[in-house]
């Protein structure tokens, strides 16, 4: 996904929109691959201010997911903001700044790895396929959002379960 900046280098404008979609089917990582739903969205735009040149994108994609509470596979929607400056690739950083750099060569910016690298920050720890998901029965298994079940869970705290011993 490249964007033309020449119009920018050139002063001919100071702001450019841009928007395009990444036809990805899955997301490499070091433990696994992630199926995407669809394609992935990049909307925003590139801002020229008197000495420095900033991008600013919305990222929102679909992928396929396992409920961490029932187990069911559904379709889950992120949406990330992907921003920061832009340096040509000559140019050495000259700020210890927290500010995310995005180099550019030939007036042109790749920004592919960088969108691949925010899906991959963006992901959730635990996905839930509703907010209200009961989950499985941790003594038969069954899905508590389908039908109950009969089962008697005893809590007992962890710090006096030693003690529950005593008297069996």
């Amino acid at each position: 996904m490249k964007i033309d900046l020449s119009r920018l280098i050139d002063r001919a404008v100071y702001k450019i929109d841009f928007e395009h979609s990444l036809n990805l089917t899955k997301v490499s990582t070091k433990t696994g691959e992630i199926a995407l739903a669809g394609p992935v969205n990049v909307k925003g735009s590139v801002y020229k201010t008197d000495e420095n040149m900033y991008l600013d994108a919305k990222v929102s994609y679909e992928y396929y997911e396992n409920c961490a509470r029932c187990l069911k596979e559904f379709v889950n929607r992120v949406e990330t903001v992907l921003s920061g400056r832009l340096m040509e690739t000559s140019q050495l950083l000259d700020t210890d700044d927290d500010e995310f750099v995005f180099y550019y060569d030939n007036g042109e910016v790749e920004l592919t790895e960088q969108v691949l690298t925010s899906i991959l920050l963006s992901l959730p720890m635990k996905a839930l396929c509703a907010d209200n998901c009961r989950g499985l029965c941790l003594v038969c298994g069954k899905d508590l959002n389908k039908e109950e079940c009969s089962c008697e869970i005893q809590e007992i705290d962890p710090r006096l379960a030693k003690l529950k011993d005593l008297f069996d």
